[in-house]
């Protein structure tokens, strides 16, 4: 995100540091209109990176399903994907086999004609 915003070029963070306190500190510098023009992040609750500095105002906040213990647990990539996926849906899609094996979200909605079932498909 701070490289989106230095280069004026859109960008997504997922589980990013912010910078709006520290955007002056980096050469060059971070207009905090850069920061609300280019920048996105999507702030799993409880992961600890992105407390790093304060929110810039385009962010989206996600639900983390990891033990209430361990939040850096929020910080892992798939465990993100895997909540977007199931709150938002995957349009037909496959979704990784950890959401269910790994992360604990329910099984998903049977779409194949063949009478396979997601237990069929990933098996650890």
């Amino acid at each position: 995100m701070i490289t989106g915003a230095q280069s004026k070029i859109p960008s997504i963070g997922l589980s990013g540091p912010n910078a709006m306190i520290s955007r002056l500190t980096f050469d060059p510098p971070i207009e905090e209109e850069d920061l609300e023009r280019y920048t996105f992040n999507i702030v799993p609750d409880r992961d600890p990176v992105p407390r790093i500095d304060d929110l810039s105002q385009n962010y989206q906040r996600i639900s983390c399903t990891s033990d209430p213990n361990a939040p850096v647990d929020c910080h892992f990539g798939v465990r993100s994907l895997c909540e977007i996926l199931y709150t938002c849906g995957s349009e037909g899609r496959p979704i990784p086999c950890d959401c269910v094996n790994k992360f604990e979200y329910p099984d998903p909605d049977q779409i194949d004609e063949t009478g396979a079932t997601f237990t069929d498909f990933c098996v650890e």
